[in-house]
């Protein structure tokens, strides 16, 4: 094979295998290793922004008042227990502060209205930080039924 011709094959390749570098990257780490949910939301200042959203949007919803009646919620501890409990839900290996029985007990206690409240007040939060629907995608489904056990960080 004449030089031009490796030359143009080389390149062609290179092309290939640059492309498949690129739409293996959207699902996977430069080393080919699966990219966390945690990673893929941006890591834990996203994460604090999720729960810091959560909280306090969740706060303020009418629908769930009847989950803080008669207490003084501290918000801020509040945002840091629910980040670490996202943090850990989504493999950003943080501690979490509830166990996934703990998670059910209090998902279990919630009406349908405050369970759509709680999904709501996510949503919004989340869509707020990202605008990828495959990132929103992939965080919601790691949440998936956990999500009611957060109201129990409230």
């Amino acid at each position: 094979m004449n030089g031009m011709k490796q030359w143009g094959l080389v390149r062609m390749v290179s092309g290939a295998l640059l492309a498949a570098g690129l739409v293996a990257c959207s699902s996977t780490g430069s080393m080919g290793t699966a990219v966390s949910a945690f990673d893929q939301l941006g890591g834990m200042s996203s994460v604090n922004k999720l729960a810091s959203g959560l909280v306090n949007s969740s706060l303020k919803d009418p629908r769930l008042s009847g989950l803080t009646a008669g207490r003084t919620v501290d918000a801020a501890a509040s945002t840091t227990k629910v980040s670490d409990q996202l943090c850990a839900i989504l493999g950003g290996g943080c501690k979490a502060p509830l166990n996934n029985d703990q998670l059910s007990a209090a998902a279990s206690k919630l009406s349908p209205d405050q369970t759509k409240a709680l999904s709501d007040n996510f949503g919004s939060t989340l869509n707020s930080l990202t605008s990828n629907p495959a990132v929103r995608d992939t965080v919601t489904k790691a949440i998936g039924s956990k999500l009611g056990g957060l109201a129990g960080l409230l």
